[in-house]
């Protein structure tokens, strides 16, 4: 009744890739999927009131006309400790992840 895996192995893993709906405020939830992409229409502010400890997601955001995002409280890890300034073409992208309640995001900017 309760199997004991041994020697688990996951072949051909597909990550769900989800489009957020853009809104003056978004939660990021990772059980929407292991990769999302955003596009914002205005400047947004984003909670991760969904992230539970051992979570993450990696967010691709496209920021439409320069505009930003204000995240929640955070630890960046980046050189300069603040979140990225998004890039004005293409993907800004970020994993974004949960360990011992704290919230931590890295940047490709």
């Amino acid at each position: 009744t309760s199997p004991t895996l041994t020697t688990p192995s996951i072949v051909g893993a597909t990550e769900t890739v989800f489009t957020i709906t853009d809104g003056a405020s978004v939660d990021l939830d990772p059980d929407n999927g292991g990769i999302q992409l955003w596009t914002l229409g205005a400047n947004r502010t984003c909670t991760a009131s969904s992230f539970g400890n051992g979570q993450s997601m990696v967010l691709m955001v496209n920021d439409g006309t320069a505009y930003s995002i204000t995240f929640p409280s955070m630890t960046w890890l980046s050189i300069s400790g603040v979140s990225p300034v998004l890039a004005t073409s293409g993907y800004t992208v970020m994993v974004l992840w949960k360990a011992g309640g704290t919230l931590y995001g890295m940047s490709n900017r």
